[in-house]
Parts: structure tokens; C-alpha cells; sequence
């Protein structure tokens, strides 16, 4: 088992577009097999940063969904994508395998 963390910094102000765009991408998460997902907000530290964490079982299938994902979107995907670009400054991405 494996858990993701996206942390993205979003600009100031845009988070909730961030966290908006994350919400969307649930349901999706959920067909996928992506258990345990969580959205998360600043409290302390950065402001206006957002993190999307999910657990998984197969980096190799994460991956390929990933890439997948990514060769020609559909329009949703597209604008998914466009939301994140524009209202985020940077990110990164976490992946630690679950022990316990």
C-alpha cells in the first residue's frame, strides 16, 4: 500500500479554487481504487497551501493512470488542469509506502 500527498501552494486568495478542483477530482479518485483520500488547508506554515492525500495499492497502476491522464484529456480534464495551472504557484508530490 502506498499514500500520495499533493501539496500544492496555490496564490494567495485561490485556494479555495484549489480545493474546489481536488473535491472534483473525488469521484474520479474513487473509481480509480484510491482509498483514504483527505483534503487538507494551511493552519500554520505557508498560507493558501493545499494538500490532496490518497492511499493506493500499485505504484504501477497509479502510474499509468497518471500518464493516461494526461494524453489527450477530455474537456473536464482539461479544465481540472487549467484550474490547478492558474491558480497554484508551485507543488509537489509526495509517495511513501503505508507500514502501518
Amino acid at each position: 500500500m502506498y499514500m500520495l500527498r499533493e501539496v500544492l501552494q496555490a496564490k494567495r486568495g485561490k485556494a479555495p479554487e484549489i480545493v474546489a478542483a481536488f473535491t472534483a477530482l473525488d469521484q474520479w479518485f474513487e473509481q480509480a481504487g484510491y482509498t483514504n483520500r483527505r483534503v487538507y488547508v494551511d493552519y500554520t506554515g505557508p498560507m493558501d497551501t493545499v494538500v490532496y492525500q490518497w492511499e493506493f495499492e500499485s505504484l504501477d497502476h497509479y502510474f499509468g493512470l497518471e500518464r493516461g491522464t494526461f494524453i489527450e484529456p477530455d474537456e473536464n480534464t482539461k479544465a481540472l488542469i487549467d484550474t490547478m495551472n492558474a491558480n497554484a504557484t508551485s507543488g509537489t508530490k509526495e509517495i511513501y509506502e503505508v507500514i502501518q
